[in-house]
Parts: structure tokens; sequence; C-alpha cells
């Protein structure tokens, strides 16, 4: 059931952990096979759905806030995730670039800081010491 106020809500069903299936309730027509980057398997992980929200939403937001500034959408997002163990489990580091061909590098960083306050992922996740926003000339990975 969403919130009040709610703009969009869908509910993401994983039933069985790391085997079987993940899946959106409702009508959407997503599910995905599931399975871990720790055991060798077919199917999606975690950090592959954590690096695909991340993209599709930051680069999402840019384009908004690019055409609020009467700008053509010119940026491409990577995110990189890795997990490592540390001192109680695992932990993600999230490390995304933004290459926008023809902005220069401080309008550009500008654009970048402004959609970190505006995309809803952004928000959720900047405060995290493991996540990285950076502006690059040509992506590193």
């Amino acid at each position: 059931m969403a919130i009040n106020g709610s703009l969009y809500h869908t509910e993401a069903v994983n039933e069985k952990g790391l085997s079987g299936v993940s899946f959106i309730r409702g009508n959407e027509g997503l599910a995905l096979g599931v399975s871990s980057s720790l055991v060798k398997g077919s199917g999606t992980n975690p950090e592959q759905l954590v690096g695909l929200a991340i993209s599709t939403c930051f680069n999402a937001t840019i384009e908004i806030i690019e055409k609020q500034h009467n700008l053509p959408h010119t940026s491409v997002v990577h995110t990189g995730v890795d997990q490592l163990k540390d001192d109680t489990g695992y932990k993600f580091v999230v490390r995304v670039q933004v290459l926008m061909n023809g902005v220069k590098r401080d309008q550009a960083q500008a654009l970048v800081d402004e959609a970190k306050n505006y995309c809803p992922v952004a928000k959720m996740i900047k405060q995290n010491a493991n996540v990285s926003f950076e502006v690059v000339d040509e992506f590193a990975f």
C-alpha cells in the first residue's frame, strides 16, 4: 500500500534469498532470477540492481536539470559497485562517474551537485562515506 502523497508506489519481493526469483508485485511484469556475486550462478545480483538504480535515476535527474537550464542532454552515467568485507560483514563501495561531453567541467560539476540534491536515489545514498560522485573526462571502469 502506498503512503500518503506517494507519486508512485511499487513493491519488490524476494521470497527465497539468493535462489529463485525477485519480482515486482502487480502487473508491471518484472521478474529477475537472482544470484550472489559471491557464488557462481546465473541471475541478477544486488550489486547490479544498485548500479542500475543509481545510474538510471541520476542520469534522468541530470536530464531534467539540463532542461531547466536550457541545455541539451549530454550526460552519461556509469556506476561501479564493489562488494568488500568489513568488520561486521560486507559493504558496498559505490562510485558514480558522470561524463558530459561539450560541457565545461565547472558547469558539469554544478549540474551534478544540483542533481545530488534532487535525485531521490542520490539523496538516499550521498551521505554514505562509501559513495562518491565524480565528473570525468573519460570513464575509469
